[in-house]
Order: C-alpha cells, then structure tokens, then sequence
C-alpha cells in the first residue's frame, strides 16, 4: 500500500484521474507544437503493464499514454503534483521516467517518448536540479550537458489571481480544483464562505455539465477538501453551497456522511470530542490518532525553528499534511540535518 495522500493530493487525484479534465489542462500548459503532435482522443489512463503501480504510488501522481498523429507511437504523460517546494523534485521525476522507459523496452517495445508535467501550488517553484547556478562559470557550462536531462513542464498556481485562475478551455471541475487548490489553504472561515459564493457560477457550471451522478460526486469532492483544510463549519458551508445551486441534492450531507464514515469529521483537531459526540468509536480512534500527528507536528515545527531560525510558510503545510512515519523520520534526522533540503529529502 502507497503512503497516504494528502487532501491536496485526494482533490488533484480525483479531478484529472479523468481524461478530459487532464487532456484539457495540458493543452494549456504544454508547448505548442507538443499539443499539435498529439491524438489527444488517444489520450487514455497508462495500465499498470506499462507503469510500476507500487512506484507509481510513490513517486508521480498520474500517467496517460496518447499516441501521435498518424501513428502508433505512443507518448507517456507523466504527471505530478506538488502541495509544496520539492528540491527533489526533478530527482523523482528523472528515477520515475528512467523506470517507465526501461520497463517498455523490457516488454519488447520502443523506447518511448515521455512528457512530464507538474501542477504546484502552496510556494515558489524550486530551480529545477539540472540547472546548477551556485556553480561557478566555465564550470557550469562544462558540466551541464554531460548531466542527466529531464526538462519538467511545471504550471504554478501560485501568487496567481483567480482570474488568472479561471483559464476558460478548463472544465468548471478543473476551473474549480485550481482555485480551491491555490486559494483555499490556510484561509479563515468568513474567506472561504465568501470564495464559495464567488464560484458560485462553476458549481452550477457542474451541475448542468455532468450527469447528476458524476455532479453530486464532484461537488461532494470540493466540499470534502473545503472540511478537510478550512475551519469553516459544516453548516456555513451547506448554507453556502446551498445559496449557489439549484437542483443538486444535499452533496455537503453526503461529503459529510463520507468524512464522518473515514473518522475524519469536520473539525479535525476536536476529533475526540467529535467522536464522543457522534458517539462513533472510529471517529475516537482516528480523532486520537490525529491529533497526536497534529501534536508531533507542532512540536517538530518549533524544534525546526529553533534550530534553523524563521521558516518558509510551505514547512508547517507540509508537517501538518504529514503522515506519523513522514514526522517521525523527520524527528529523527533533525539533530543531523545540515539544512530543510536534507531534512526532508526523502
């Protein structure tokens, strides 16, 4: 089993698992001439013959295959998603795409042609590794291209205005995951109530563009990710969702319901309360589980500050949407860590 995704990763994973949501998206921010290339109606999940499922869980978030134009030649997609700065990132990439292309040849096929795309929000885009610029001239120039290459496509969502947001060839779902994605996050209750009234417009978008099943599990999605990284109260944010749609029946109740069944209710810090409340033994547990995590990462965070000085604001994210292993390995490094990039290199 992979490790835990992050409620980040649970509304990324859901929105553009789907390939008209993601085919919609990379034409945006992929070079021209690479969309023209591609049979985009090709465009289709990668099965786990093409792709290591246990690596995959690992390392990239999602991988298509779409075929050129007039030809068989098929392209891999791989696809990332970042909640924080990842120095690493182009490591990962690199080991991934490394893997995928050997395992193709090892099934007797092509070498395969492979993009990699990465969807970041949350903190500035790290230089990508390759490029090398603390080392000095001529060095740089001498060793740089006998270095392996990987050149990512990265679409940053951050410091950017929701108009910018709203690229309008994006489905409203996938319009609407990159604002909650960017925009969300850290945000006080009156902000996110007044947010949701302003996407007003991209709910009912929803509702009237996707069958009522699929509308009811998209809108369940964006109101599980509201509970999960807001404060905001169950019932404002029915209300609200309320206020901006009109046929859709009840999807926060059943967001709700959905949290509730996985014990991770609204108000996640109160978790045991909430448990006792509800009177539901696996809110209890869960709600003790999470809150220790939330406790080790509160005291990891001032550990980390007063061993390294202020810190950037991706840091206490990244602890608080931590797994207990992911903090506990983190604890364990602290005393050798020379810096946040090896603390964290995983």
């Amino acid at each position: 089993m992979g490790p835990t995704r992050t409620p980040h990763d649970r509304l990324f994973h859901f929105t553009f698992r789907n390939p008209r949501h993601v085919a919609a998206w990379l034409r945006c921010i992929l070079p021209a001439d690479v969309v023209a290339a591609l049979d985009w109606a090709t465009l289709t999940p990668a099965g786990e013959r093409s792709t290591d499922a246990r690596l995959r869980t690992h390392t990239a978030d999602l991988v298509f295959t779409v075929r050129l134009h007039g030809s068989d030649e098929q392209v891999l997609l791989v696809i990332e998603h970042k909640a924080w700065p990842d120095a690493g990132l182009l490591a990962q990439s690199l080991r991934y795409v490394v893997h995928v292309r050997r395992l193709a040849m090892r099934n007797g096929k092509r070498l395969p042609l492979v993009v990699a795309a990465v969807l970041q929000h949350g903190g500035e885009i790290p230089e990508q590794d390759a490029a090398r610029s603390d080392l000095p001239e001529p060095i740089r120039a001498t060793f740089l291209p006998l270095q392996p290459q990987l050149r990512l496509v990265i679409d940053s969502l951050h410091g950017r205005s929701e108009a910018e947001l709203r690229r309008p060839t994006l489905s409203p779902l996938a319009q609407l995951t990159h604002l909650a994605l960017a925009k969300l996050p850290q945000s006080a209750s009156d902000e996110v109530v007044a947010a949701i009234d302003r996407w007003g417009d991209l709910l009912r978008a929803i509702e009237h563009t996707e069958d009522p099943t699929t509308a009811e599990e998209s809108l369940s999605a964006i109101g599980c990710y509201v509970l999960e990284v807001t404060d905001v109260p169950l019932e404002e944010l029915q209300m609200a969702f309320t206020r901006n749609l009109e046929h859709t029946s009840n999807p926060i109740m059943t967001t709700a319901q959905r949290l509730r069944s996985e014990g991770i209710s609204q108000g996640l810090s109160q978790g045991i309360t909430k448990g006792i409340t509800q009177g539901i033994s696996v809110g209890i547990t869960q709600g003790i589980s999470q809150g220790i995590s939330q406790g080790s990462a509160a005291t990891l965070l001032r550990l980390l500050a007063r061993r390294f000085g202020p810190l950037p604001d991706h840091v206490a994210t990244r602890l608080h949407a931590a797994t207990p292993a992911e903090l506990e390995r983190w604890t364990d490094r602290l005393l050798d860590a020379p810096d946040l990039v090896a603390l964290f290199d995983d």
